[in-house]
């Protein structure tokens, strides 16, 4: 047994293990065929045999006997479901029996399957499919005498396909489906023939013509006859065409379609693209696509011959320039037809082109305007899709043919130039650019009488149509520029600004700058600089005044400057056109004229880096580039500017010192590009000459004072460019950068202190910086530390990121310049630059996670001078951290604890459970601080502990914590209240409410009732509201991180509710995220499919909900005294009840809002200011009358209090604001006037 068949017999025993496996499933139908499987394996292993050839057989065997216990004596059905497991478990079978066996009982298992293939049910889908395989499977085995049935039998394998081409027009999709996936796999597997084409394939032509014509009989049937279902029945007809398409696509997949019925199928595929079913003719060019791709795949004379048929017979059947239905359509296929005929053969394809052109010329000429843009698209297609770039290089060996055709088809883009075609003008000039594009350099040769008509159209102001046709126009001769080279343009269509006897041509400046690419930068220096010095001459007499022909020759001299960048990407001819000569010319107008260094710096950048991305990219350019700009001419072109490159950085570098700040980071862009292509040898000596400036400029700021240091602007300057040039260094001058920085970061100067330590962070970036840096680690690092008491506060941020880049590169043994560092840090956490504080915090984990590595020592002297070596850890670092909580300022003491928020926040599952607790009993008592900076801080960190840590680590000390964080439950400003009060909520979430209770002081227990309260009434709220309330609108994340959103996040559910005044003041931003569905009145649900059910969905609340509300009345205003007698508190007035009885149930007045002119004015009178002390005017609080009218309770007072003082254990104003237990006693102030 060869290996192909114990694969083959392997891959078998797999799928059966894979049946075995579903006898447990959930599934009836896997299940029972689990079952039936085992149970036949049972039986066989009676048969006791190992040969994989007599085990296969046995199953046969065995499955067909299942098929006869499953039938009576007449063929029918009786058991479904052994019949189910015997053919799915057959058609497994049947894929892995050897083809001769299947031919030789071919008979026997056709007649035994076929009952279950003309099944006519729709619940027996798996079995008909699995029938279909086993047919399938026999069908694949047949050689071809048993398909020309050379001995005459009456079954044969064409009935049994038959039955199979008719299951692939069956109505049910599963069926379908299976069918045309067996007729693809039997095409693809034809017998041995002396032709390739399979022997069904004639039957199969046969059975999709004679199915066309049927449906075309009906359809003419329905015509003559007007039934009432007529448009059903059409549509019926349509569901039958697009399946023969399928079985059509099918079929000519496999290229299986026979050359005698090609043009047939042309017919009837061009007949149904005229139909008005949109379907129908998508499903008919899938036909066409398919047909085309399975002739480029199977490449052969006889596929080149048949397609060529089907080209002919495509062209032959062209509609009308008038039909809209069809030419589109047509046009559609043919662009396809020849895009595939460009793949098979791509010269044969080319010479039909002017053909073509002459074909479509027809429909250009339409008056339909749909049908000349479908025309122009359709040729437009052809030449980006049909014409290889192979065919238009110089070195093909047709080229002498190819030029003769490009000139053919100049001839007719003439043709479509004139009178006949100017309904569709707009539409042949997209053509032609895109012929121009397309043809690239052959165009020079070829196509120049196009852009010469173009160009009279362009000048020609006078005619209307022409100046519509502008952008079209341009669009050419932009795309010729691009072709043929400005070079060429220019010659064809000269500028002619110098020249008053011809048209000037200034319109051609932009589109010079558009559309130049690869061009030479000769053009620029011969043609273009004289007109630049021209102009320039003009404009000197007459540069002080403002007349008009100053503004239109400096316009013209902008955009002729505007191409040097153009012309200077990837040029052509770079060596002999970028002379000394141009060069110092460049130079000079560098230094003299201050607005062209931008462009002349721009243009020296693109220079360089087009030839060195080409280098890099050159496989990825176009074929025609490739052959016109080999990748050799780049590298001759970079080594060339290397040479020049030394001088231009010399004038880049003073030009950079002459040039404003804020002005100049392009010119640092060039001078960088031109760094890349430095020798290494020529970099050193430049970087030593810089080195020298700075030295002088270092001097001479030394030597002056005050205000007078001019050389400071110097010095930043020229570091500036040693930052720039430190990425392209040799490692001899890493020595030299590490002596500019010790002595530029003892500047007290802000701009230099930052660069200096710019030059870290920038040699950090590369490899051998790394190395170097770490070689020199022990200096830099003293450095560091001995100058931190002189850091610039605008420095602070360059200096953190040197420091986390020298924590990175750390060795172990060297951890004690983290300790004597790490005050510094803690301290930029409160920094008022974000960037400052969030690179001290990532310090801070940095820090952390070293010291958290194996092997870290850190390097401490002992009392006695000694130096001690202590391992590093997490906890050490606390440790270290913690001498920051005795600080001799507010601002360190806080930023420690905040330093300790975020790294217990980072290492709470790496730190020992006693760290912790010390720790945090450390910082609750700062909670008893009279420092709100301090007590801030300790909120926040409290904050993350009862967040972050255990509930049992923190259960102990909740009952302090309480007590402390109290004291500044009635403190106003910072937001303490809210701060303290969404911690309680908090612990009330995560340890109960019931221990909170049990542990809150007595004293205080108003608040928690308070945060009950508002817990208990948001929920009935949300429960007892008639309307239903949408989700929110899923909103982004807030915070940065999680330990952000850990301190500074404040929401919380009774937060979002509100207190009273809360909900009042801020109930439109918190429901501009909610909507609300009001019901209808009435017995009606509401209807969500509704159309109309938009107009029932409000952004806000309606207002019908809540009308009712004030005169409702809340339980508290029921009580019982001692005798049990109920009794309502806060009655109305008698008065006040007679008013409200002339109401309809305590609606509010429609006219209550509505005044007249004098009551308005004595309402602003009342409402406006007062004269107060010396005179002044003051406004009255509206906000505090309105917040008193509306009844809020005083322990949901939010007014702020200023300047007061601790009263026994609390920070704040007295609880309640009330004074000798009055009630509604209004505020005095002490002060006299």
């Amino acid at each position: 047994m060869d290996a192909d068949q114990v694969a083959k017999f392997l891959e078998l025993d797999e799928k059966l293990s894979k049946v075995r496996s579903q006898a447990t499933s959930k599934l009836l139908n896997q299940k029972t065929i689990a079952i039936t499987l085992v149970a036949v394996e049972e039986n066989i292993s009676n048969f006791d045999t190992n040969e994989p050839g007599k085990n296969l057989i046995n199953y046969l065997i065995a499955f067909l006997s299942l098929l006869d216990t499953a039938t009576d004596a007449e063929g029918n059905i009786q058991n479904y479901e052994v019949a189910t497991s015997a053919v799915y478990l057959l058609d497994i079978l049947l894929h892995y029996t050897p083809n001769q066996l299947l031919r030789s009982k071919f008979i026997d298992i056709l007649t035994k399957v076929a009952p279950y293939v003309v099944i006519d049910t729709e619940e027996h889908s798996m079995l008909i499919r699995s029938a279909i395989g086993c047919l399938e499977a026999l069908l694949v085995a047949q050689d071809a005498q048993a398909w020309n049935n050379t001995h005459n039998l009456a079954i044969t394998p064409r009935r049994a396909l038959q039955g199979l081409l008719e299951l692939s027009l069956d109505h049910r999709p599963k069926i379908r489906k299976r069918a045309l996936e067996s007729i693809s796999v039997i095409l693809s597997s034809p017998p041995a023939a002396p032709t390739s084409e399979h022997v069904a394939s004639l039957g199969i032509a046969d059975f999709v013509m004679a199915s066309w014509q049927t449906a075309i009989n009906e359809l003419s049937q329905m015509g003559k006859k007007k039934k009432k279902n007529q448009q059903q029945d059409e549509d019926a007809l349509s569901n039958d065409v697009i399946k023969l398409n399928k079985l059509i696509n099918t079929v000519v997949s496999t290229g299986q379609w026979p050359s005698k019925y090609m043009e047939p199928l042309c017919d009837y595929l061009l007949e149904i693209i005229k139909s008005s079913n949109q379907y129908l003719v998508a499903s008919t060019f899938q036909c066409f696509e398919n047909l085309f791709q399975s002739i480029a795949d199977f490449s052969t004379k006889a596929s080149e011959a048949k397609y060529l048929l089907i080209l002919d017979t495509i062209f032959s059947m062209k509609p009308a320039n008038s039909d809209t239905h069809l030419a589109s359509a047509w046009m559609a296929v043919i662009v396809k037809a020849m895009s595939t005929y460009a793949s098979i053969q791509p010269l044969n394809c080319f010479e039909r082109l002017p053909k073509v052109f002459e074909v479509f010329a027809a429909y250009l000429q339409s008056d339909s305007k749909e049908i000349a843009y479908s025309a122009s698209q359709s040729l437009i297609g052809i030449l980006t899709e049909s014409v290889k770039d192979e065919l238009l290089l110089r070195k093909y060996e047709r080229v002498q043919k190819v030029d003769k055709i490009v000139g053919q088809l100049s001839k007719r883009f003439v043709d479509f130039l004139s009178v006949r075609y100017a309904n569709s003008a707009n539409e042949v000039l997209q053509v032609i650019a895109v012929a121009y594009q397309k043809f690239g350099y052959k165009s020079a040769k070829s196509i120049v009488d196009p852009l010469v008509i173009v160009d009279k159209w362009r000048n020609n102001e006078k005619h209307a149509h022409y100046m519509e046709l502008q952008g079209g126009i341009e669009l050419v001769v932009g795309s010729a520029i691009t072709a043929m080279g400005p070079d060429v343009v220019l010659r064809i269509l000269p500028l002619n600004l110098t020249n008053n006897q011809q048209p000037g041509r200034a319109w051609l400046l932009p589109l010079l700058r558009d559309y130049t690419k690869h061009a030479k930068l000769s053009t620029f220096v011969t043609e273009l600089t004289p007109v630049i010095k021209s102009f320039t001459e003009k404009i000197a007499p007459i540069a002080d005044t403002e007349s008009i022909q100053l503004k239109i020759f400096q316009t013209i001299l902008d955009q002729l400057w505007s191409t040097l960048p153009h012309f200077t990407e990837l040029p052509s001819d770079l060596r002999t056109a970028f002379t000394d000569e141009f060069a110092q010319e460049l130079c000079s107008l560098m230094y003299s004229n201050v607005e062209l260094r931008t462009t002349i710096c721009h243009s020296l950048k693109v220079l360089v880096e087009s030839n060195l991305a080409y280098t890099q990219n050159s496989l990825e350019a176009p074929l025609l580039l490739q052959e016109v700009f080999p990748v050799e001419e780049t590298v001759k072109n970079l080594e060339y500017l290397t040479s020049k490159a030394v001088n231009l950085l010399a004038v880049l570098f003073n030009v950079y010192t002459q040039t404003a700040p804020n002005t100049r980071g392009y010119i640092l862009e060039t001078i960088e590009s031109l760094l890349k292509i430095t020798t290494p040898v020529d970099l050193e000596k430049t970087f030593n000459n810089v080195c020298t400036l700075l030295k002088d400029a270092m001097e001479k700021e030394a030597k002056l004072s005050g205000s007078n240091r001019s050389g400071t602007q110097l010095t930043s300057t020229l570091l500036d460019i040693i930052i720039t040039m430190v990425k392209y260094l040799p490692e001899t001058s890493y020595a030299a950068l590490f002596s500019i920085f010790d002595i530029t970061i003892k500047s007290t100067n802000t701009l230099v202190q930052k660069r200096a330590y710019r030059i870290i962070n920038k040699l950090s970036e590369l490899d051998p910086g790394s190395t170097s840096i770490l070689e020199h680690i022990r200096s830099i690092k003293d450095t560091m530390v001995s100058n931190a008491e002189t850091v610039q506060t605008a420095s602070r941020s360059a200096r953190l990121t040197a420091i986390k880049t020298l924590i990175k590169l750390l060795p172990l043994d060297q951890l004690d310049f983290i300790v004597k560092i790490v005050a510094e840090v803690i301290l930029s956490t409160k920094d008022v630059n974000e960037k400052t504080r969030e690179a001290a915090f990532d310090i801070l984990l940095l820090m952390g996670h070293k010291m958290q590595e194996q092997g870290g020592v850190i390097r401490m002297v002992n009392e006695n001078g000694l130096e001690d070596m202590q391992p590093s850890s997490v906890g050490e670092f606390f440790k270290i951290i913690s001498v920051g909580l005795i600080g001799e300022s507010q601002h360190m003491v806080s930023s420690t604890i905040t330093a300790f928020a975020c790294l217990l926040f980072e290492f709470k599952e790496s730190l020992p459970g006693d760290i912790i607790l010390e720790v945090y009993d450390t910082i609750e008592l700062y909670l008893t601080s009279n420092s709100r900076e301090i007590v801030k801080s300790a909120i926040g960190f409290t904050k993350v502990c009862v967040l972050g840590l255990p509930v049992e680590m923190m259960r102990s000390k909740i009952p302090g914590l309480l007590v402390n964080l109290l004291r500044w439950s009635n403190e106003h400003t910072g937001h303490f209240k809210q701060r303290v009060k969404h911690i309680i909520e908090r612990l009330i979430r995560r340890f109960g409410y019931d221990f909170i209770a049990e542990h809150f002081p007595e004293s205080d227990m108003k608040l928690l009732a308070n945060i009950r309260k508002i817990r208990n009434r948001s929920k009935r709220e949300t429960g007892a509201d008639s309307e239903i309330l949408l989700p929110d609108v899923a909103k982004g994340p807030k915070f940065m991180s999680a330990f952000d959103e850990a301190i500074y996040d404040s929401a919380s559910d009774t937060e979002d509710r509100g207190d009273a005044e809360q909900e009042t003041a801020g109930k439109g931003k918190r429901q501009a995220s909610q909507k609300y569905i009001v019901e209808k009145s009435g017995d009606n649900p509401l209807d969500l499919l509704d159309s109309e059910t938009l107009a029932h969905i409000s952004t806000t609340r309606p207002k019908k909900f809540q009308k009712g509300k004030k005169g409702t009345i809340s339980d508290d205003m029921f009580n019982f005294d001692a005798e049990g007698k109920l009794v309502m508190k806060g009655a109305p007035a008698a008065g006040a009840r007679g008013q409200s009885q002339n109401r309809d149930d305590g609606e509010e007045d429609p006219l209550k809002s509505v005044t007249n002119g004098i009551n308005a004015y004595l309402e602003a009178v009342k409402q406006g200011p007062v004269r107060g002390q010396k005179n002044k005017l003051k406004f009255k609080n509206r906000a505090g009358q309105d917040a008193e009218s509306q009844g809020f309770s005083d322990d949901e007072d939010n007014r702020k209090t200023l300047g007061a003082k601790p009263q026994g254990n609390r920070v704040g104003k007295k609880q309640g604001g009330r004074q000798g237990g009055k009630q509604g006693g209004k505020f005095k102030s002490r002060r006299k006037l």
